[in-house]
Formats: structure tokens, sequence, C-alpha cells
């Protein structure tokens, strides 16, 4: 039952996966990892390599960045997703992500999957770098 609550989940809560329909996520919800969070635990660390396409499924984290002017953090929530940029340019994560609270649920599409995505449509990297340079725009108003 856990892949068919992904594929609505992701559907309807991912705003940058809702073009897909139906069929083509259920290629890839079976390959999903979930895992739970308690509050300040890290998810990802600064710096790293992530192996996958993170998504909160439940509960809160946060996005600690490191800017110019310090140490900037963002709230994330349901439907929120990160590790984008490790994916799409190789890079490395440039926020720690830590649970903002216990219980919280972060389901990973595994890099291979999430490029099987990328296959069925290829606007979906456009849609997540746009999301990725609003957020940046969030962090730096300034444009800095």
């Amino acid at each position: 039952m856990a892949p068919f609550d992904d594929t609505l989940f992701l559907r309807s809560s991912v705003d940058v996966l809702s073009f897909f329909n139906e069929e083509q996520l259920r290629k890839v919800t079976p390959d999903i990892e979930r895992r739970s969070y308690r509050s300040g635990q890290t998810v990802i660390l600064r710096g790293e390599i992530s192996s996958g396409f993170y998504i909160i499924k439940k509960g809160k984290a946060t996005a600690v960045y490191k800017t110019p002017a310090g140490m900037v953090s963002q709230p994330l929530g349901v439907g929120d997703f990160f590790g984008v940029m490790t994916l799409l340019q190789d890079m490395p994560s440039d926020a720690a992500i830590k649970a903002a609270e216990d219980d919280t649920e972060i389901i990973t599409i595994p890099a291979d999957s999430f490029k099987k995505l990328i296959e069925m449509q290829p606007l979906l990297r456009t849609g997540l770098l746009a999301k990725v340079l609003e957020r940046y725009k969030k962090l730096h108003p300034q444009g800095k």
C-alpha cells in the first residue's frame, strides 16, 4: 500500500512533480526509501554529496545556509524537497538540513530513479532549477 500512498503524495503535495501522471510516478515509487528523524537530527550535512531527491512527507525541517551575511535558516515543510543540486549539477549540498520536530518523515527517491523521472519529463529539470533559484533569491535578496 505504501507505494500507492507515495504516488498520491508525490502527485498532490510536491508541486514540481504534479505534472506527472500516476503511471509515471508508479515507476519510481517502489524504489522510495523512508526514514524518520528526531528533532535536531541531521538529514544532510553542508558539503555532502546527496544520494537522492529528498522530500518531507511529514513534519518539518530547517535548511541552514552560509551566506556572506552569516548563517541563514529557512524552514521546510511537507512537500518541500532538497538534494536537487547534487543530482542535477553534481555539486555538494550548500545547506545543512536538520529535522525541526520529532517523527519528521523524509522520503528519498534514489538518484537512479530520479534520473528516470528526468528522462520521462525533461521539463522537470527546468522546474527544479527554477525552485532552487527562487530559494536562492529569498536568501540573497540583493542578488549577492
